[in-house]
């Protein structure tokens, strides 16, 4: 469990960090915005696809035994993780507190 909390945090971040202008990742949203949207949000247009991807693939190659509860619960908990994150993150970034 402790794995999805980092992977999921570090996958939103990226995303929420690449969505600024000045960001040193933001290159990165350049690069994909041109694509259809069916490739470009899980590879970086959206906060959630694109935790649930790398969740799913984080379990795929680095998991063993493979279970298929375990197979579907990795991008779930994910996607809820991120939805948390973003609440968190627009919180504090639109509510002027400390970011």
């Amino acid at each position: 469990m402790l794995e999805i909390i980092k992977i999921s945090l570090i996958a939103f971040m990226f995303v929420a960090i690449s969505q600024q202008e000045q960001s040193i990742f933001s290159w990165y949203q350049k690069l994909i915005n041109p694509l259809p949207w069916y490739i470009r949000e899980p590879i970086g247009g959206c906060a959630q696809c694109f935790t649930g991807q790398v969740c799913l693939w984080y379990y795929v190659i680095a998991v063993r035994p493979f279970v298929l509860v375990d197979f579907l619960f990795y991008p779930a908990a994910g996607i809820f993780l991120s939805l948390i994150y973003n609440r968190i993150y627009k919180w504090l970034y639109y509510e002027g507190s400390i970011i």
